[in-house]
């Protein structure tokens, strides 16, 4: 249900962001800030766990109140990283 939440999440800011209900297809991962009070998600991307043609990003969103921060671009490398040693 986390996951799905990060969908309705993203949902409020991204137009072009389809809704499933199963998300049991795709992998999420989410960036955090941390302090003293704990971890705060700032930003998370998403990928199929079983591409045809590949993809490595299915969605990806950086919170308003965390943008401009690189957070973004982060996400990008890492998701490229992560699919070289898949």
């Amino acid at each position: 249900q986390y996951c799905q939440n990060l969908c309705y999440i993203a949902k409020l800011f991204l137009d072009h962001k389809t809704l499933y209900f199963d998300v049991d297809p795709f992998l999420f991962y989410v960036l955090c800030e941390v302090d003293e009070r704990g971890y705060h998600p700032v930003g998370y991307y998403s990928k199929e766990k079983y591409s045809d043609v590949g993809y490595n990003l299915a969605c990806i969103l950086t919170f308003p109140s965390h943008q401009r921060k690189g957070y973004g671009r982060f996400l990008i490398a890492f998701s490229y990283e992560l699919s070289k040693k898949e």
